[in-house]
Protein backbone atom coordinates (compact mmCIF):
# COMPACT_ATOMS: atom_id res chain seq x y z
CA UNK A 1 0.00 0.00 0.00
CA UNK A 2 2.79 2.41 0.95
CA UNK A 3 4.73 1.72 -2.27
CA UNK A 4 1.60 2.44 -4.32
CA UNK A 5 1.07 5.70 -2.45
CA UNK A 6 4.73 6.66 -2.98
CA UNK A 7 4.40 5.95 -6.70
CA UNK A 8 1.24 8.09 -6.94
CA UNK A 9 2.86 10.94 -5.00
CA UNK A 10 5.98 10.72 -7.18
CA UNK A 11 3.89 10.93 -10.34
CA UNK A 12 1.89 13.85 -8.92
CA UNK A 13 5.13 15.64 -8.03
CA UNK A 14 6.44 15.13 -11.57
CA UNK A 15 3.23 16.50 -13.11
CA UNK A 16 3.22 19.49 -10.74
CA UNK A 17 6.90 20.21 -11.48
CA UNK A 18 6.27 20.13 -15.23
CA UNK A 19 3.29 22.46 -14.83
CA UNK A 20 5.32 24.90 -12.70
CA UNK A 21 8.19 24.83 -15.20
CA UNK A 22 5.77 25.56 -18.06
CA UNK A 23 4.26 28.48 -16.14
CA UNK A 24 7.72 29.86 -15.31
CA UNK A 25 8.74 29.67 -18.97
CA UNK A 26 5.44 31.33 -19.94
CA UNK A 27 6.11 34.21 -17.55
CA UNK A 28 9.66 34.67 -18.84
CA UNK A 29 8.61 34.63 -22.51
CA UNK A 30 5.44 36.70 -22.09
CA UNK A 31 3.21 34.17 -23.84
CA UNK A 32 1.01 31.29 -22.67
CA UNK A 33 2.44 29.19 -25.53
CA UNK A 34 6.25 29.34 -25.33
CA UNK A 35 6.66 26.19 -27.47
CA UNK A 36 4.56 24.88 -30.32
CA UNK A 37 4.68 21.95 -32.73
CA UNK A 38 4.19 22.59 -36.47
CA UNK A 39 1.40 20.32 -37.75
CA UNK A 40 0.94 21.48 -41.37
CA UNK A 41 3.13 22.18 -44.38
CA UNK A 42 1.96 25.76 -44.92
CA UNK A 43 5.36 27.17 -43.87
CA UNK A 44 7.57 24.84 -45.93
CA UNK A 45 10.50 25.12 -46.54
CA UNK A 46 11.06 27.29 -43.41
CA UNK A 47 9.28 24.90 -41.02
CA UNK A 48 8.08 21.35 -41.59
CA UNK A 49 5.51 19.30 -39.69
CA UNK A 50 7.13 18.02 -36.51
CA UNK A 51 9.35 21.06 -35.96
CA UNK A 52 9.14 22.59 -32.47
CA UNK A 53 8.97 26.39 -32.42
CA UNK A 54 10.12 28.59 -29.53
CA UNK A 55 7.95 31.65 -29.02
CA UNK A 56 8.20 34.87 -27.00
CA UNK A 57 6.00 37.94 -26.83
CA UNK A 58 7.96 40.86 -25.47
CA UNK A 59 5.80 43.57 -26.97
CA UNK A 60 7.06 45.27 -30.07
CA UNK A 61 5.63 46.08 -33.46
CA UNK A 62 5.69 43.36 -36.09
CA UNK A 63 7.90 43.79 -39.14
CA UNK A 64 7.63 42.25 -42.60
CA UNK A 65 9.23 38.81 -42.46
CA UNK A 66 8.47 38.23 -38.76
CA UNK A 67 6.70 35.01 -37.75
CA UNK A 68 3.78 35.85 -35.45
CA UNK A 69 1.75 33.21 -33.63
CA UNK A 70 -1.96 34.05 -33.82
CA UNK A 71 -4.95 32.17 -32.48
CA UNK A 72 -7.98 33.15 -34.53
CA UNK A 73 -11.51 32.80 -33.12
CA UNK A 74 -13.03 29.46 -34.12
CA UNK A 75 -9.66 27.89 -34.91
CA UNK A 76 -8.63 24.68 -33.15
CA UNK A 77 -4.91 25.48 -33.32
CA UNK A 78 -2.77 28.62 -33.49
CA UNK A 79 -1.47 29.84 -36.83
CA UNK A 80 2.19 30.63 -37.54
CA UNK A 81 2.58 32.47 -40.84
CA UNK A 82 4.99 35.15 -42.02
CA UNK A 83 4.12 38.88 -41.86
CA UNK A 84 3.45 39.83 -45.47
CA UNK A 85 2.32 43.44 -44.99
CA UNK A 86 2.13 45.99 -42.17
CA UNK A 87 -0.04 49.08 -41.92
CA UNK A 88 -1.03 51.55 -39.22
CA UNK A 89 -4.37 53.20 -38.49
CA UNK A 90 -5.44 55.65 -35.83
CA UNK A 91 -7.97 54.31 -33.35
CA UNK A 92 -10.71 56.24 -31.50
CA UNK A 93 -8.18 57.70 -29.06
CA UNK A 94 -6.05 58.92 -31.98
CA UNK A 95 -3.37 56.38 -31.08
CA UNK A 96 -1.51 54.50 -33.79
CA UNK A 97 -2.65 50.88 -34.08
CA UNK A 98 -0.63 48.29 -36.01
CA UNK A 99 -2.40 45.93 -38.39
CA UNK A 100 -0.66 42.99 -40.04
CA UNK A 101 -1.37 40.70 -42.97
CA UNK A 102 0.11 37.19 -42.88
CA UNK A 103 0.77 34.50 -45.46
CA UNK A 104 2.11 30.96 -45.25
CA UNK A 105 5.36 30.59 -47.21
CA UNK A 106 3.94 27.55 -49.01
CA UNK A 107 0.51 29.09 -49.66
CA UNK A 108 -0.41 30.82 -52.94
CA UNK A 109 -2.52 33.57 -51.30
CA UNK A 110 -2.47 35.62 -48.10
CA UNK A 111 -4.48 34.69 -45.00
CA UNK A 112 -7.39 37.14 -45.26
CA UNK A 113 -9.77 34.23 -45.98
CA UNK A 114 -8.84 32.76 -42.58
CA UNK A 115 -9.41 35.97 -40.61
CA UNK A 116 -12.75 36.28 -38.77
CA UNK A 117 -15.64 38.12 -40.41
CA UNK A 118 -14.63 40.76 -42.92
CA UNK A 119 -11.39 41.48 -41.09
CA UNK A 120 -8.73 42.25 -43.70
CA UNK A 121 -5.82 42.41 -41.26
CA UNK A 122 -4.87 41.07 -37.84
CA UNK A 123 -4.59 43.48 -34.96
CA UNK A 124 -1.24 43.34 -33.14
CA UNK A 125 -3.27 42.43 -30.04
CA UNK A 126 -4.24 39.12 -31.69
CA UNK A 127 -0.58 38.06 -31.78
CA UNK A 128 0.39 35.65 -28.98
CA UNK A 129 4.09 35.94 -29.72
CA UNK A 130 6.81 35.65 -32.33
CA UNK A 131 8.89 32.65 -33.32
CA UNK A 132 12.44 33.04 -31.98
CA UNK A 133 13.90 29.67 -32.93
CA UNK A 134 13.11 26.06 -33.68
CA UNK A 135 14.31 22.48 -33.43
CA UNK A 136 13.46 20.20 -36.36
CA UNK A 137 11.65 16.86 -36.11
CA UNK A 138 11.29 16.37 -32.33
CA UNK A 139 7.63 17.40 -32.42
CA UNK A 140 6.72 14.20 -34.24
CA UNK A 141 6.33 12.59 -30.82
CA UNK A 142 3.49 15.03 -30.02
CA UNK A 143 1.89 14.50 -33.42
CA UNK A 144 2.08 10.70 -32.98
CA UNK A 145 0.42 10.88 -29.54
CA UNK A 146 -2.36 13.07 -30.98
CA UNK A 147 -2.92 10.59 -33.79
CA UNK A 148 -2.87 7.60 -31.41
CA UNK A 149 -5.57 9.26 -29.32
CA UNK A 150 -7.77 9.19 -32.42
CA UNK A 151 -7.39 5.44 -33.00
CA UNK A 152 -10.54 4.43 -31.04
CA UNK A 153 -12.57 6.94 -33.04
CA UNK A 154 -11.14 5.66 -36.34
CA UNK A 155 -11.72 2.03 -35.32
CA UNK A 156 -15.35 2.79 -34.46
CA UNK A 157 -15.86 4.46 -37.84
CA UNK A 158 -14.22 1.52 -39.62
CA UNK A 159 -16.32 -1.11 -37.84
CA UNK A 160 -19.52 0.85 -38.45
CA UNK A 161 -18.62 0.92 -42.14
CA UNK A 162 -17.98 -2.85 -42.19
CA UNK A 163 -21.23 -3.62 -40.36
CA UNK A 164 -23.36 -1.56 -42.75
Amino acid sequence: MQSTLNAILGAAQLVASCFMAWKAISLCTGTPYPMMVVTTGSMLPAFAPGDVLFVSNHYRDAAIGDLPVCWLPGSAIPMVHRVHRVTYVHNQNNLSQQLILTKGDNNPIDDTVMYPGSQGFLDRGQVLGFVRGYVPFIGWVVIAVQELSRLPELATMLFRGIGS
